[in-house]
């Protein structure tokens, strides 16, 4: 199996269509099909439903799309991170969870460029489980993550927390005055669960917390990031359980949303062992920044 085969395969995947596939490779469409068919040999399972008049991914097409995205961003992460090792100007590579980065990362990276205006800096927008693994790879000096690692040769201090919410269409009407009450009107409609293959973490977080209110729903539909579900609850589709902050960083309309009691920590994550000068003062300033935030 060539890297070939698998960027040939992400191309497809995303246009759903062979012939702007091959438009975007520069490539003709009959080497792109043949290219497709013996990645799918070598596979071992069809990835692309031919028979209708679109190109559709199938289940097994579906899951490794997302798992080659992972693989490519590893590979090219590993890549920079060995040209930056014979680098002597060497940047800090800073993972982040994407709500974070958006409503506290920010405002934190305008300050530390007032002290530290020399600090390089690389900033990377993953899951925790995929800053777990950059992490313990050396691909990352440093992740904004939740709460969920436990790694033994990694450390994670809390910054920050968030709560979870539950979201439900603005045109329903709930009975009750607290969110078992609310919980126990939904358990018989569609719910829309976070994906497993993006993150794991969250989604067992948000079903023990479900369990907590005395029933475990099963996902009629399930998302790989908290937008589309909101897009799903906006549209009357159904209601989930997403953290607060994912929702207030959405501009979405159409949803209701209460508060329930369940907390995730946010925790600045680094290797135990090995730190970079430049990753201990960052690790420094960003825990005496978080501890007393502006505002």
């Amino acid at each position: 199996m060539e890297l070939r085969h698998i960027r040939y395969f992400m191309a497809v995947g995303k246009c759903l269509s062979f012939t702007k596939a091959a438009e975007m490779l520069h490539v003709s469409q009959p080497p792109l099909s043949r290219q497709i068919q013996e990645f799918e040999e070598e596979v071992g399972a069809a990835l692309f439903d031919r028979t209708g008049k679109k190109t559709s991914l199938t289940e097994a097409g579906t899951y490794l799309l997302v798992e080659a995205e992972r693989l490519l961003d590893g590979i090219e992460a590993a890549c920079r991170n060995a040209k930056a090792i014979s680098d002597k100007s060497r940047a800090l590579n800073v993972g982040c969870v994407n709500f974070f980065f958006n409503t506290s990362l920010m405002p934190f990276l305008e300050v530390l460029r007032g002290g530290r205006p020399e600090l390089r800096m690389e900033l990377r927008v993953m899951s925790t489980e995929a800053q777990e693994k950059a992490l313990m790879s050396g691909t990352l000096d440093v992740g904004f993550v939740r709460s969920w690692i436990h790694e033994e040769s990694l450390a994670v201090e809390p910054v920050a927390e968030e709560s979870l919410v539950l979201i439900f269409p603005e045109t329903l009407q709930l009975p009750g005055a607290n969110p078992e009450e609310h919980l126990a009107a939904l358990a018989s409609r569609p719910f829309i669960g976070m994906g497993r293959a993006s993150a794991a973490g969250l989604a067992d977080i948000i079903a023990a917390s479900c369990s907590r209110y005395g029933f475990a729903p099963t996902p009629a539909y399930e998302c790989l990031d908290a937008f589309s579900i909101i897009g799903l609850v906006a549209s009357g589709l159904g209601w989930s359980i997403i953290p607060h902050i994912e929702l207030s960083d959405s501009e979405i309309s159409g949803i209701r949303s209460i508060h329930l009691s369940d907390k995730i920590a946010i925790g600045i994550c680094y290797r135990k062992a090995g730190l970079s000068d430049d990753a201990r003062d960052f690790i420094d300033l960003a825990k005496s920044y978080f501890s007393h935030p502006p505002g």
